[in-house]
């Protein structure tokens, strides 16, 4: 339902957003760091590519209130720009602009504005400083700030906030703070002392990043007292949010009686054209249907990327299960050697996981998922029965917010390779890729029917078994591999530290162990408690900052 909304909604606005200069931002990476009187430095790196009409960057921050917004820097490449405070003229030349940057101050708002520089791509780094973001309530310290506008033409690709205390004080956790976030698809978390709010997709011209965070009464002597109770600013945030949803409007019921008939027929289309092999997103795939094989290792072996074709690229909404990619995440560490397979004392039917590295990736979304396994491990770094999912009822937040980042970063490797066009859809060499992930599929899936499947390299093999867990195969792959070729599958278990009944036994385990883990946390996350998880794309009324529109002009 939610989709449906920010459909409607996007309709509407989408006429109020005319075409600006810019054609596309990628990336947006917000941090700020707030001070004990609720004051706060918030720095913005955006990744923007220019063309040439438009001659100044803006963004508006609006409904300041009691708050005030001062002090802009932009730098780009370590140069920082020359900063005229309120004297930013706008009617002024783009060569006047460039390399300059100032603010306009209007009624209860301002406009952050610096040049556009020369067409092409730019990395700008604004910084500023907003006093009385975190205000002063009757049973608690809090604020609910939009960090993103509505109406940016065009809407960021991706966004990440992270918010963080520049003073001492305890620790912030899901004991002292809460969060909700509003207007996107993606999470919002308390993650190592921060609170980090991302999103899973690009953002739309109805989007918004709104980030609304209660603190322990006690924990900042904030100077701005808005007082009367939090209760009263979460109410009127949750207002239209699907936090605590408990059903669709009225209205949406009516429309959807309406269009019932043609709903059935659509989900008759869709289980034909599913059934026909005509289900992938040509957009990505640039084809509907996907029947060759790929034999070697797609996208370089990045899982994450995989990953993110394998949720995104579904025509209809029939997605990968997510405990797929954290199950063949454990597998790739136990198969380098990251992780060693030992016996359960207590059970000699099972196993348990021996963390035997401290790093396994300079990807933090991979690394993070690693260092919460080795958390749950405890202090022997044995991994026992029932120990990551004990983990993951504790760490709700964390743990269901991970598929969703693991998406957004597939999908930047994918972006950083350049394998999509300005339109969003892949360039003929980028859709090849991804094709290639769906055939190696197919190549698994059939591997007995192959004339091109001789025996592979050890190393080979660990990735076939790797990837056939990320597709939710692997036990029908080993089965196959081991009756095909007993000899390099026993191989493969032994470098691993396994014999082959322990490796099957390990990847059984350790996809349920997954499964098990991920519900756990889904089934605690996006709470009406605030203790993160999945934010919602309704809501976040009486927000501070932020405003509408914003981009080049």
């Amino acid at each position: 339902m939610r989709r449906v909304l920010a459909f409607l909604a996007a309709a509407v606005l989408g006429f109020g957003a005319a075409a600006q200069s810019v054609d596309r931002i990628r990336d947006v990476d917000i941090r700020v760091e707030v001070q004990q009187d609720g004051s706060a430095w918030i720095t913005q790196v955006w990744d923007v590519e220019v063309n040439s009409s438009g001659t100044e960057w803006y963004m508006p921050v609006s409904n300041l209130g009691s708050m005030t917004v001062s002090g802009l820097q932009v730098s780009e490449n370590g140069t920082p720009y020359q900063a005229l405070g309120e004297d930013w003229d706008i009617h002024r030349s783009r060569s006047w602009k460039e390399g300059k940057c100032g603010i306009v101050p209007k009624d209860n708002s301002v406009e952050l504005c610096w040049g556009l520089g020369q067409e092409g791509w730019h990395q700008w780094t604004a910084k500023f400083y907003v006093t009385g973001l975190v205000q002063a309530y009757d049973d608690a310290d809090a604020f609910n700030f939009m960090f993103v506008n509505r109406g940016m033409s065009p809407a960021p690709e991706h966004v990440r906030v992270t918010i963080v205390p520049a003073f001492a004080c305890p620790e912030w956790t899901l004991d002292n703070t809460r969060v909700w976030g509003f207007g996107f698809y993606g999470d919002i978390n308390v993650v190592d002392g921060a609170v980090v709010e991302e999103s899973s997709e690009s953002l739309s011209s109805s989007s918004a990043v709104i980030g609304l965070v209660k603190f322990e009464k006690g924990m900042f002597q904030p100077a701005v007292v808005a007082g009367g109770p939090f209760q009263d600013l979460l109410d009127r945030a949750l207002d239209g949010s699907a936090y605590g949803d408990d059903g669709p409007p009225a209205w949406f019921l009516v429309l959807f009686g309406l269009c019932f008939l043609g709903f059935l027929g659509i989900c008759v289309f869709m289980v034909v054209a599913s059934a026909l092999g005509y289900k992938w997103s040509k957009k990505l795939f640039g084809t509907t249907k996907i029947d060759g094989w790929y034999r070697d290792v797609p996208l370089e072996g990045n899982l994450l990327a995989a990953e993110y074709l394998l949720v995104k690229g579904k025509r209809f909404g029939t997605v990968a299960e997510a405990q797929n990619i954290i199950g063949a995440m454990f597998l790739r560490w136990i198969m380098n050697g990251d992780l060693a397979v030992q016996p359960d004392p207590k059970d000699y039917k099972r196993v348990n996981l021996l963390f035997k590295s401290e790093k396994v990736s300079a990807d933090d979304v991979e690394q993070d998922l690693f260092d919460w396994a080795r958390s749950a491990a405890g202090d022997n770094f044995l991994l026992e029965k029932n120990e990551f999912e004990k983990w993951s009822k504790k760490n709700a937040a964390k743990m269901a917010g991970w598929p969703d980042r693991a998406v957004a970063r597939g999908k930047t490797w994918f972006h950083n390779k350049g394998y999509f066009g300005r339109d969003g859809v892949c360039t003929p060499q980028g859709a090849a890729e991804a094709r290639h992930v769906v055939e190696f599929k197919n190549f698994l899936k059939d591997f007995t029917l192959s004339d091109q499947r001789g025996a592979a390299e050890v190393s080979l093999w660990k990735e076939y078994l790797v990837y056939a867990q990320l597709y939710g195969i692997a036990d029908r792959v080993a089965q196959q591999f081991k009756k095909l070729y007993p000899a390099e599958f026993a191989m493969v278990a032994q470098s691993s530290g396994m014999d082959v009944s322990t490796m099957i036994y390990t990847m059984n385990w350790t996809n349920s162990m997954s499964t098990r883990a991920f519900n756990n946390a889904a089934q605690r996350a996006g709470s009406i408690s605030g203790t993160g998880g999945h934010t919602s794309f309704g809501g976040g009324g009486g927000f501070s900052g932020g405003g509408f529109g914003g981009g080049a002009r």
